[in-house]
């Protein structure tokens, strides 16, 4: 299977996309399980070409690399949809969770996301909600 390659013009042109967050992005006032100030701190590892381009074969190896998580955090978050990864996040963390405090992760998962006054309210239809 052949790499895709973009440009150097090209990727210019996506300022952040890949690789940084806009400063606007880090001054929101709710709490983010893709906290800027803790990404910062993590130390920075380098990742192959390789590494990256396996990314590009299912958004589960995306998201199986704390990398490709922060990087991905960041698009959704310049796409104003951030909700989305982070309640993938908390479903994670739901599913290592001990029987005993199951019943109250589940509802705080359903205030911060499903709820229809959930601040970070996913797009799920009605039936569901």
């Amino acid at each position: 299977m052949r790499a895709a390659a973009i440009s150097m013009p090209r990727l210019n042109k996506m300022p952040g996309m890949f690789f940084s967050a806009s400063p606007k992005d880090s001054k929101e006032h709710s709490h983010s399980l893709l906290d800027d100030k803790k990404q910062k701190k993590r130390p920075k590892t380098l990742l192959s070409a390789e590494e990256v381009m396996q990314w590009s074969q299912s958004l589960e190896k995306l998201l199986a690399n704390q990398t490709g998580q922060n990087v991905f955090g960041r698009f959704l978050k310049s796409e104003f949809s951030e909700e989305n990864i982070e309640f993938w996040l908390a479903c994670e963390d739901y599913k290592k969770t001990e029987t005993d405090l199951l019943h109250n992760k589940a509802e705080n998962i359903y205030k911060a996301f499903v709820h229809s006054d959930a601040v970070k309210q996913i797009n799920i239809d009605f039936h569901t909600r």
